[in-house]
């Protein structure tokens, strides 16, 4: 009887061993879990051909949202909407018929610079379209008398001239908040109200570029200050009266040129001060050379187109400031365009 009860007993546990085995054959290559509580980790293998992955006991730690850098918020253009529908409503009628290539933008405000409805020109006409090159912002007064300067001034004078066309203009500037000269001390520039543009080569058909600076020729401030250099005793001897803005007289020194930033600075008369560089020229004997190449000609015929066309026009006779390019700009004027 005991032998019978043993020999069940090994029957079962022989069935019990044989239905395990049969167990992890089946899961056995799928699956193997191995703990390894010294290390305080578990090791779970997927399939042979994978490469463990390994889970650590502490989960990793999540990025603190608060740390999150967030999108700035969208700056308001600070211009009622009232103002912004009379700004588009003149840009209807300001560019209605005229061949630009250009967009809206967005309102500008930036404390006292901006514009309610300024747009990006990129070219004005067609048949050669003239490029903007970079693009430029501004209001659309301007853009209107840039395209109008263009074909009825510019285009011609290439043409006859040059015997090509502009086909690009290089945009020096344009839309820039700061004030005249970039200088604290004087009013804010034009520029700042999107309503002027810098101009520092026009760009020809055939493939060549007429820059101001190269073609403009030689300027008053630097043949009297050449000639001071050369005739001390002249010099000496011319002082010349410079009014001022307020009515006041004084007498300038004859061994400093004068420029247009050192009457800005001291409260000159522009035209005051242009007169005395010029009677100071006569007293030197000095006479400015007329342009001697066509694009020297093409280069002084424009400025004195775009005198008749725009409030303020300064080129290299200006200052040192306006040596390498045009600048225009509709400045409101009670007569003549200022015109250096």
């Amino acid at each position: 009887m005991g032998m019978r009860v043993m020999a069940t007993t090994r029957w079962q546990s022989t069935l019990h061993i044989w239905a395990a085995t049969v167990l992890l054959g089946a899961i056995g290559p799928a699956l193997s879990i191995a703990p390894s509580l010294a290390a305080g980790k578990a090791t779970v293998a997927t399939q042979k051909s994978r490469p463990a992955v390994k889970l650590r006991g502490t989960s990793p730690a999540l990025p603190d949202l608060n740390s999150v850098a967030k999108p700035a918020a969208p700056p308001t253009n600070g211009w009622a909407a009232a103002d912004i529908a009379a700004a588009k409503a003149q840009c209807d009628t300001l560019l209605k018929g005229l061949v630009l290539d250009f967009s809206f933008v967005a309102p500008i405000r930036h404390g006292a610079c901006g514009a309610a409805q300024p747009v990006e020109l990129r070219s004005l006409g067609r048949n050669p379209a003239i490029l903007v090159q970079p693009p430029a912002v501004m209001n659309c007064p301007l853009a209107a008398r840039l395209s109008q300067w263009m074909q009825s001034n510019v285009q011609p004078l290439a043409r006859a001239g040059l015997k090509s066309e502009v086909v690009a203009i290089q945009n020096a500037a344009a839309y820039d908040c700061r004030n005249r000269y970039g200088d604290p001390g004087q009013k804010l520039s034009e520029h700042g109200m999107a309503n002027a543009l810098d101009i520092g080569s026009f760009t020809l058909a055939n493939g060549s570029t007429v820059n101001v600076k190269d073609n403009w020729g030689p300027v008053l401030r630097d043949l009297i200050a050449t000639a001071k250099s050369a005739k001390p005793a002249a010099a000496a001897g011319f002082a010349a009266k410079v009014a001022r803005a307020d009515g006041t007289v004084i007498a300038t020194p004859p061994a400093a040129a004068l420029s247009a930033e050192t009457a800005a600075k001291q409260h000159l008369g522009s035209s005051a001060i242009r007169q005395a560089m010029h009677d100071e020229a006569a007293a030197l004997g000095l006479v400015v050379p007329k342009p001697a190449t066509p694009a020297a000609n093409f280069i002084h015929a424009i400025h004195a187109s775009a005198c008749t066309m725009f409030g303020t026009v300064l080129g290299p006779e200006a200052n040192d400031a306006h040596r390498e390019h045009f600048h225009v700009d509709l400045a409101p004027r009670s007569g003549a365009a200022f015109c250096e």
